[in-house]
């Protein structure tokens, strides 16, 4: 009779975790765990999108032994050389793997540290001796190994525990060969058509429409099928004032448009697809809270015409012909940058391209309708007919003015500060006041000729100035945790300027955050300002992004509060750039925190605070005139943000939003040596 295995051979070893209390919900998702188990099931390797290959393993252990459907499911993704080839009943000890959870089913998957050791079933002796001599070769270098303690576990059970969960072998052969023959169900928007049933990666583009026993949705993957609703971009006739629908394509505009205004936020073109949801599918929509920007698997969506019998549509019903209730809508995890799902990860990344092709044609919209305006009104203004060339003079007129420019540019930039570099040095000097002027159009309305004021325009400035107040009061904090966006998915993901605000940005907390980026503001004065401003001087606030303060600073950001090194060279970059504007600035708080301290030992009350409501940087605590530091010429950009807005007569920006318009700092370098 084999002798029994000693106590210390029973207990799991120190560090791993069993499969019931992972499917127990013992650990959070995200976690890397350690786990020892018997394989159960095998999916062959199959080709990915990527460069990688991928497999399944279920394991289970002697604490799920009692339940034949409780395993766990490990998803192994690797190149096909190092594939692991398990076979039935082999003892797999992992070390480093993930968890998550998809459709609500937990399961491992490998992360970059992960190693995989597998014991050869027919190979591993009776307890209380070890497995060691049942290790299979590994495909690859790992970083951690069994030890002695692991060996005399697997022999332990492996030997004890029950295998009438296990399937026979040709059961475990004919599962593993039918694996291989993948059956693309899976397809993009482009590619569905009438008849089929698809499995999807879509986003939610705008708010669910909830009519109690079936919610309708409109979803896109930024794809285009001609089958589609063409949705026509009206904005910028809305925008100067125009009708928003001079065509008449809201008449023929499919439920979910919003038929007060007919706006449609995008994507435009068809690129988007209507789709019914019956119960169970409603009820997780209302639990999970989706709603406009979450992006979601659909799973069996019957593809038909709809209604108008011109355009395809989805419908998302109960499978009745499953065995138990089968959920076929899945959130999709935006935030798992390690190992993302590929059709999530391109169609975010077919999302990104859109957004810029959509920017640049919108952005080449406006300037063109600038350009005509402006020729119609300087035509006007000659008393010549819109079919008119302007006369020579008018022409030779416009080239004096920019000699004049040019010269008053290069006779102010002379003065600035040579230790701070600026592209564009072509570009003619504007004073704050220029940049601060509103941008007016001439439109018509309804026959009468209308002047509006654009809310902001994308325009590109070179200036010289000073630097003569700075947000956040402290250094420490021009540094912050790293925003959250669907865009961080992507591996090649670039750096989005502070202006481009993505809907469902998340914050990180300080304390937990990996990545750090620059975020502050600088106020800016003219250093030669014109005879007018000179009693009253006009100032401007401008956005330091990441990308702009890396190339102001040559330094990347980080943890300031902890990073002394790094935070001792912006202090001394910075006096570069604004003097002694730091000191004063921290003289100045000291002086309102004794100002403070004793109001409040004589009872009386603060000043009063600032009537600004804008959001915007408070004006400066400094007079400019007790600083020291010298003038230097930066760029500075113009443009837009969507803001929330309750006041539905000032929401130029779609319903509950207006525009506010913002300045940014790009293309200066401080020259530190």
């Amino acid at each position: 009779m084999a002798p029994l295995p000693n106590k210390r051979q029973n207990l799991l070893p120190s560090g791993f975790i069993s499969v019931r209390e992972i499917l127990d919900h013992k650990r959070g998702v995200g976690n890397l765990l350690n786990v020892i188990g018997v394989v159960k099931d095998f999916r062959a390797p199959v080709p990915t999108r990527r460069s990688d290959w991928k497999c399944e393993i279920r394991l289970y252990d002697n604490s799920a032994e009692d339940d034949s459907s409780n395993s766990l499911a490990i998803n192994i993704f690797r190149p096909e050389n190092e594939m692991p080839n398990p076979r039935l009943g082999d003892v797999i000890v992992l070390y480093h793997a993930k968890l998550q959870s998809h459709a609500e089913t937990l399961s491992l998957v490998t992360h970059w540290t992960t190693d995989i050791y597998i014991y050869a079933a027919n190979q591993i002796p009776r307890p209380p001796e070890g497995a060691k001599e049942a290790l299979r070769p590994q495909p690859r270098k790992t970083t951690q190994s069994p030890g002695q303690v692991v060996h005399e576990y697997v022999s332990f059970l492996y030997h004890c525990i029950d295998k009438s969960n296990l399937p026979t072998e040709a059961e475990f052969q004919d599962m593993k060969v039918k694996s291989t023959i993948v059956t693309e169900k899976f397809k993009q928007l482009k590619d569905v058509r009438d008849g089929i049933f698809a499995d999807v990666v879509v986003q939610l583009v705008k708010q669910p429409y909830d009519t109690g026993d079936k919610i309708t949705l409109w979803v896109s993957d930024f794809t285009e099928n001609d089958s589609f609703f063409h949705f026509v971009y009206t904005g910028l006739g809305a925008f100067a004032g125009q009708s928003a629908d001079p065509e008449g394509h809201l008449a023929t505009l499919p439920f979910g448009a919003d038929p007060g205004t007919g706006e449609w936020k995008g994507p435009f073109g068809k690129r988007s697809m209507q789709v019914t949801c019956f119960d169970p599918h409603t009820t997780v929509i209302r639990e999970r809270g989706l709603s406009t920007g979450s992006w979601v698997m659909l799973r069996n969506l019957q593809i038909k015409y709809g209604r108008n019998a011109a355009n395809l549509e989805g419908f998302l019903r109960e499978d009745r012909w499953a065995s138990s209730l089968k959920i076929n809508i899945v959130q999709m995890d935006v935030t798992d940058t390690e190992s993302p799902d590929p059709h999530l990860k391109e169609a975010v990344r077919r999302k990104r391209e859109y957004e810029r092709e959509k920017k640049d044609q919108v952005q080449g919209i406006f300037n063109a309708a600038m350009a005509g305006k402006k020729r119609k009104s300087d035509m006007a203004e000659m008393g010549l007919p819109l079919s008119d060339k302007p006369k020579k003079k008018n022409k030779n007129r416009s080239k004096a003015r920019k000699r004049a420019a040019e010269q008053k540019s290069s006779s102010v930039v002379s003065t600035a500060y040579s230790e701070v570099k600026c592209e564009y040095d072509n570009k003619p000097i504007s004073t704050i006041g220029d940049i601060l002027d509103p941008v007016y159009i001439q439109t018509d309305v309804n026959g009468n000729q209308v002047k509006l004021q654009l809310p902001f325009v994308n325009v590109n400035y070179r200036a010289n100035v000073r630097v003569v107040n700075f947000m956040p009061p402290d250094l420490e904090d021009f540094a912050q945790p790293k925003k959250l966006t669907e865009y961080d998915i992507l591996s090649d993901s670039e750096e989005s300027d502070i202006e481009l605000v993505s809907e469902g940005e998340a914050m990180v907390d300080r304390a937990t955050a990996r990545e750090w980026e620059w975020r502050f503001f600088l106020e800016l004065e003219d250093a030669n300002p014109p005879e007018d401003d000179r009693e009253k001087k006009k100032t401007l606030w401008v956005a330091v992004n990441n990308l702009s303060a890396q190339c102001l600073l040559s330094l990347d950001a980080s943890d300031l509060q902890q990073d002394e090194k790094n935070l001792e060279a912006l202090r001394q970059r910075l006096f570069l750039l604004w003097g002694e504007l730091e000191e004063k600035k921290s003289l100045e708080e000291d002086r309102k925190y004794q100002a403070a301290l004793a109001n409040r030992e004589l009872n009386r009350p603060p000043p009063n605070s600032s009537d600004d409501e804008s959001g915007s940087p408070q004006k400066q605590d400094v007079e400019p005139s007790q600083i020291s530091n010298r003038p230097f010429t930066c760029c500075i950009h113009q443009y837009g943000v969507q803001v929330p807005e309750e006041n539905p007569l000032k929401a130029d920006a779609g319903e509950g939003k207006r525009w506010q318009r913002m300045f940014g700092l790009f293309g200066t370098r401080i020259a530190y040596n």
